[in-house]
């Protein structure tokens, strides 16, 4: 996409007055009931099936998925499940949203589930959490089985999102019987009031059983910050979305009801091996996205350039890129044609969250033609407080403060660092059966995110870490673990790393898990020791653009990936336990 002249940022308009294409909901059965009018035969999911060596391909329109809703929701209404409470569990799948909806436009509370936990934590929170029944697929069956059968939980049901359970229905059943139910005559689900400021959504932050709090989320919720995000974030018709983020999760969802309001084309990741392939086999346009994966993707795309010796050939050609645009003349996507096609030839957007990305790789990426902002939110504000835009672009920042959504700095430091609080429509009703925990967190109308952030003079927000990561030295000085991880994670071969601190004698010493990369190791023949000598370099040049008291002092080369949620942020916790236990391994 080229634009010529004034009228024209980031390669874009600078305004399309989103503002006025696009409303509020007042809940998400409107939401989904609009995008099958207005959308109607527009296709919204393509769900890919192997049948034997052959590959088969469904596309589901707009219409056919508002008339599945009714139909599940049906069904589910005759098996006794009005006003409970349904947990949904697996793989990203267009049956896994079909039950997330079903649920919410007018059945009961749904209660989205991590597929990654053990069956010790997930029987945990099925109790907590009250679940009735559960929609699973093929792979979580036997945990949920067993919890089922020990009887020490409400689970009275398991449904097969992509099979027959044993003694059960799928998916496939119920949305027969629920279509032969409506034609019949059956409208109690379709005519079933919705309370849009009722708690219908019942989220698991990250955590242990018992640490994980159960977010109440309500459709006002929802539906307030899908309509922020739609005046602010520019999709066209013909985008095509890979939903990667975990569904379950609200940042995952989030996205998903802003595409939905859009009429965008949603196609499903097949694993992180063949996100490239996905790409192509697509030609995905859009993806939410985590850190982690596009530092990986900027690192191959530098590996391969300079493998080519083409380093300066294409730095050259950002320098021309930049000249032109002083002239209104947007050239990068047809400049670096060569490395987005890389990603399929149609990657132009890339909407980062879940934690802080290397403002190395977000202009990086930016430069090279391809629209990558940060936002910022928890689960507890729907999540999005804060976003980049099209408009608004500063690397390092998490853009500004979402419309209708208000923020202040409380105490802040001379710097004018100090923990962020959130006001809007988008703040949670409050944490399940924990009355104090809530009252901990929302004080006089205000969310305490628990993060430490400062706006800079034109209102752009920057996270410098989590209250209670902060490492404090002796001296009094704060040290922000994320700052200094994320210029360790830029280094060729490094996976990822943490920081964390020991105690010595009169002194707070900073340590550093440096995880190596080992396929980079073995397609460039390096041993573990080469490896140390290239960060003993890199350590040093790393310290000598930091103050003192932020220096690493200490550090050690690991192979054992840090312990992660699906969002892929490390769980600092647990994963300093198993540091702990490294740390007496090797005698340190």
């Amino acid at each position: 996409m080229e634009y010529r002249g004034n009228d024209m940022i980031n390669g874009y308009k600078k305004n399309y007055h989103l503002e006025k294409k696009f409303h509020e909901f007042r809940d998400l059965r409107e939401m989904v009931a609009y995008s099958a009018e207005k959308y109607a035969d527009m296709v919204a999911f393509v769900t890919k099936r192997k049948v034997k060596k052959d590959t088969a391909y469904t596309n589901t329109t707009y219409r056919d998925f508002y008339n599945e809703i009714g139909y599940l929701g049906t069904a589910l209404w005759e098996q006794g499940y009005s006003g409970k409470r349904i947990g949904i569990i697996g793989e990203n799948s267009y049956n896994w949203i079909l039950g997330y909806f079903a649920t919410a436009c007018g059945l009961g509370v749904v209660v989205p589930l991590d597929k990654l936990l053990q069956k010790e934590e997930l029987s945990g929170l099925i109790q907590r959490g009250e679940v009735s029944a559960i929609l699973c697929d093929k792979k979580t069956f036997p945990i949920l089985k067993s919890i089922k059968e020990e009887g020490n939980t409400t689970l009275k049901e398991i449904y097969g999102l992509d099979f027959i359970p044993e003694n059960g229905k799928s998916v496939f059943e119920l949305l027969g019987r629920g279509r032969a139910l409506i034609e019949a005559g059956m409208r109690d689900y379709l005519d079933a009031p919705i309370d849009r400021d009722a708690m219908n959504f019942l989220l698991f932050t990250s955590g242990t059983t018992q640490a994980a709090k159960a977010v109440m989320l309500c459709h006002r919720n929802l539906c307030s910050i899908t309509y922020y995000m739609d005046c602010e974030e520019l999709f066209f018709p013909d985008d095509v979305s890979m939903l990667f983020v975990p569904l379950h999760h609200v940042f995952g969802m989030g996205g998903l009801l802003v595409f939905i309001t859009q009429g965008i084309k949603n196609v499903f990741c097949d694993g992180l091996k063949y996100i490239s392939s996905n790409f192509q086999e697509y030609g995905v346009s859009v993806m939410m996205t985590v850190p982690l994966l596009l530092e990986n993707v900027y690192k191959k795309v530098w590996k391969g350039i300079d493998k080519k010796g083409m380093r300066q050939k294409v730095e050259k050609a950002l320098q021309i890129c930049e000249k032109s645009e002083k002239v209104g003349i947007y050239l990068r996507r047809i400049l670096f044609k060569s490395i987005i096609d890389q990603m399929g030839g149609r990657m132009r957007f890339f909407i980062n969250g879940a934690a802080a990305l290397d403002p190395v790789v977000a202009k990086g990426l930016n430069d090279f033609g391809i629209l990558t902002v940060s936002g910022y939110g928890l689960t507890e504000t729907s999540p999005t407080i804060a976003s980049e835009t099209y408009r608004y672009i500063r690397p390092g920042s998490v853009g500004k403060t979402m419309p209708y959504v208000e923020t202040k700095i409380d105490e802040p430091d001379e710097d004018g660092i100090g923990e962020l609080l959130a006001k809007g429509e988008n703040v949670m009703l409050g944490y399940y059966n924990d009355q104090e925990a809530t009252d901990e967190v929302i004080k006089d109308g205000w969310f305490h995110t628990g993060d430490l952030a400062y706006f800079d003079e034109d209102g752009y927000l920057f996270i410098t870490g989590r209250k209670k990561n902060v490492i404090v030295m002796k001296n009094g000085k704060n040290v922000f673990p994320e700052e200094i991880e994320t210029i360790v994670n830029l280094l060729p071969y490094v996976s990822e790393s943490m920081l964390f601190s020991r105690d010595k004698a009169s002194d707070v010493v900073l340590w550093l898990k440096v995880v190596y990369d080992e396929e980079y190791m073995k397609e460039e023949g390096l041993s573990v020791e080469d490896i140390k000598d290239l960060f003993e370099k890199d350590l040093q040049k790393i310290n000598d653009t930091l103050p003192a008291y932020k220096m690493v002092k200490k550090y050690y080369l690991s192979d054992r990936p840090t312990v992660k949620t699906t969002t892929l942020k490390t769980k600092r916790n647990e994963e300093l336990k198993k540091i702990n236990e490294e740390l007496l391994e090797k005698g340190l």
